[in-house]
């Protein structure tokens, strides 16, 4: 059984359309028809239901695609680590991280684990903060970086406790941070765990403010860089550009008893995922000067 018809056959399925799965496939519809035939005669069964152009799976169409998906996911997976082995990668780490975490302080944590221990290949899976504990839990990521800490009994550490800072567009540098918290518009994130609290002081001190939602915190970047608002952010998250002048970073008294913390999550402890702990925290508490555990183990959280 050739796995080329197997390929064809869980293309066809999908798309219900052997046209559709020949231009999927980069086959002519001819080269279809003859796949899921000889597939068909070798299991001495039909697989589909036909009706003119269309096609539907039958009975026996439909279990055999369950075990046939299976068959080419393990297939294709040995053969993506018969490649990593050859290329002299000896093991694989799968990261679930936050986009703004990947987007900012990650590079520099790969960087620094790639330097110690470079024959373990990387993986990056991009996740909302709120969907990574659940993909640790259910095994499809190693290693998880949120900036929320999941709900789930998992080995969970803050490698990062660190400031809140203003952000304003250069152009206001010279304005006073309270007269940007009084009239420009501040930018939140839904899922900043820190929002409650900052949200607390401007109600108090500042009840005429203005806010709007973004949902990813590029975005919040970019249009602050814009002029379009004033946003509160981890300090990991914008001292790049604030060291390049594209972001004015300013520290506020009145909200410095806030923090956002950086959780480092997995299910399981190995040397692998304690090292790539021990890069992330060391890339952490040398950009932001942030709190840590240094003692190298996990403080296991059950929720």
């Amino acid at each position: 059984m050739e796995t080329e018809w197997l390929r064809t056959f869980l293309v066809a399925a999908k798309t219900e359309n052997f046209g559709e799965a020949a231009e999927k496939r980069f086959l002519s519809q001819s080269t279809v028809t003859k796949h899921i035939h000889h597939l068909e005669k070798e299991l001495k069964t039909s697989l589909f239901e036909r009706s003119g152009k269309k096609v539907r799976l039958n009975m026996a169409g439909a279990y055999f695609f369950v075990k046939a998906e299976k068959l080419i996911e393990m297939l294709d997976d040995s053969l993506k680590s018969t490649q990593a082995f050859l290329d002299g990668y000896t093991s694989n780490l799968t990261i679930g991280v936050a986009p703004q975490i990947a987007n900012s302080i990650l590079p520099m944590i790969i960087e620094h684990f790639n330097t110690n221990k470079p024959h373990i290949q990387i993986s990056l899976e991009l996740l909302n903060s709120n969907e990574i504990g659940e993909a640790v839990y259910r095994g499809a990521i190693d290693i998880g970086l949120s900036k929320i800490i999941p709900i789930r009994e998992l080995q969970i550490e803050v490698i990062a406790d660190e400031a809140i800072q203003l952000v304003s567009p250069p152009s206001k540098s010279e304005v006073e941070p309270t007269e940007l918290l009084k009239n420009e518009t501040i930018l939140t994130h839904e899922y900043a765990p820190y929002w409650e609290d900052i949200q607390q002081v401007l109600i108090s001190k500042f009840p005429s403010h203005k806010s709007m939602k973004v949902n990813q915190t590029e975005v919040i970047k970019n249009f602050v860089k814009q002029g379009l608002g004033i946003a509160f952010l981890p300090q990991s998250i914008v001292q790049k550009e604030g060291e390049e002048g594209i972001l004015c970073i300013r520290s506020l008294n009145l909200f410095q008893h806030i923090m956002s913390q950086t959780y480092f999550i997995s299910k399981y402890i190995s040397s692998d995922i304690q090292a790539f702990l021990e890069s992330s925290k060391a890339i952490y508490s040398t950009l932001t000067g942030s709190k840590t555990f240094t003692d190298g183990s996990y403080k296991g959280i059950s929720n």
